[in-house]
């Protein structure tokens, strides 16, 4: 939200939540530096109180009401999603490599080669990301339409691994009707120009009839596209930063939609596994949205902090930018195998039903204080920070032993009054829950508090 200043200067500021309950949201409106401007509580009615506005804002109040909406709005559509997403601040992500490392060729690529690239696995179309493609029958054939004229199209991207492979960073939904036209998966319809011609025909069949005709069969075969191809010698996160900027399919897509578009198969099928893990559903009371990937993007942060205990012991090397952290885990592992997280999830499942076990299902990775344990009380949502740090400390603990030496739900309590009493933890889980200090303090915090509580002798 921007607002200005008696000096004309313009503010942009973030919201700061420290309470949501059946519909009604409190938070603070503060800039870079934490200093708060406007105090604002918003009822399940819609209405809103403020009881703290900068004498320094010269909106009027109804200006304000209407960007607070706004503001809201944004904050419900994450409450969607089923973790605490608008807590996480905007830390602007960091771009260590040189630009003069970058670099990206043109070529010309025939329409029939990609076809073969794609039935060989040259091309990578990421099976998982088809939901994506919101393309409809009547945009597949107009693409289609404009080959057969001769029309050129859109410049398309990708990115070139060092075996010659090829992964889309921009033209998939495009690609994917190609391939699907030449498959003989669709017919042509309600053209703009060739109606008359090739209304209702496919793009090669045994009865030619049925085919669209000879003369336009051998335009779209020797139709060639135009492709920028990144380098495999340019630095990896150029991909990503090409993808965030020029991506132009439906609805932006968020960085896990993006790293999952554009990592191995075989992480991809981990991530995959990973989400419908009945031990996962279960531990989180299956309210991780699952519709843009958000619980890939925590069981991605799991596989990242548990390497890093299991390389280094700690988690100290973190350095606060998440998400230039996870695309950077991502490459590290993109030609690993599903076999070779085989142990990492195995550590996952065990971290998830000793969390539940300990925890309950109804407060396990959940910011809790001692008013939130009673009957009736408001769920809170999945806490990143928790999440990350209770798991990885939870995974080397066997599950069977846990139950055997300790009784349900020992945790609760402790952990509860812990985040209660503890208002530097407390704050560092409310909000900028993705920076160094937040993650560092809370995992040295829990790892302590873990060690005093859990029996495991």
């Amino acid at each position: 939200m921007e607002i200005t200043t008696r000096d004309g200067v313009n503010i942009i500021l973030d919201s700061k939540i420290y309470e949501m309950e059946r519909g009604r949201i409190f938070f603070d409106l503060i800039d870079e530096n934490d200093k708060v401007w406007m105090k604002v509580e918003r009822y399940d009615d819609g209405s809103f109180k403020i009881p703290i506005k900068s004498n320094e804002i010269i909106e009027k109040d109804e200006d304000i009401e209407s960007m607070l909406d706004d503001l809201v709005s944004e904050i419900l559509e994450k409450q969607k999603i089923g973790t605490d997403a608008f807590n996480e601040g905007n830390i602007i992500e960091h771009n260590p490599y040189n630009p003069d490392e970058i670099k990206v060729r043109n070529d010309k690529i025939s329409i029939t080669l990609i076809f073969q690239m794609i039935e060989k696995g040259d091309i990578d179309l990421n099976p998982d990301f088809q939901r994506h493609l919101v393309w409809d029958h009547v945009q597949k054939s107009r693409l289609i339409e404009s080959i057969l004229l001769r029309i050129p199209l859109p410049m398309f991207y990708f990115a070139e691994d060092k075996d010659g492979k090829l992964s889309v960073i921009d033209g998939l939904q495009r690609i994917s009707a190609i391939k699907e036209f030449m498959e003989n998966k669709f017919p042509l319809k309600k053209l703009q120009y060739l109606e008359e011609t090739c209304c209702d025909k496919y793009y090669e069949t045994k009865d030619r009839k049925k085919g669209i005709d000879a003369k336009y069969f051998r335009w779209f075969n020797l139709t060639t596209l135009s492709a920028n191809i990144i380098d495999p010698s340019s630095p990896y996160q150029v991909k990503y930063d090409i993808f965030r900027r020029i991506n132009t399919g439906g609805k932006p897509l968020n960085n896990q939609e993006i790293r999952n578009c554009l990592t191995g198969h075989g992480l991809r099928e981990v991530l995959k596994e990973m989400v419908t893990m009945k031990e996962f559903k279960s531990a989180t009371d299956n309210s991780v949205n699952q519709k843009r990937m958000e619980d890939k993007n925590i069981a991605l942060r799991f596989l990242m902090f548990y390497d890093k205990v299991k390389q280094e012991g700690n988690i100290d090397s973190y350095n606060g930018y998440m998400d230039t952290s996870l695309d950077e885990f991502t490459e590290k592992n993109i030609k690993k195998n599903k076999a070779d997280f085989k142990q990492q999830m195995q550590r996952y499942s065990d971290a998830m039903k000793n969390a539940e076990y300990l925890l309950g299902q109804r407060y396990a990775f959940r910011k809790i204080v001692s008013e939130d344990i009673r009957p009736g009380a408001h769920k809170q949502l999945i806490n990143k920070a928790l999440f990350v740090c209770i798991s990885v400390l939870l995974a080397d603990y066997s599950h069977e032993k846990i139950k055997s030496l300790n009784e349900k739900e020992i945790l609760l309590s402790p952990l509860a009054n812990k985040i209660q009493e503890d208002s530097k933890l407390f704050d560092y889980l409310s909000y900028g829950t993705n920076g160094r200090n937040n993650l560092l303090y809370t995992y040295s915090v829990l790892k302590k508090l873990f060690t005093e509580v859990i029996k495991y002798e």
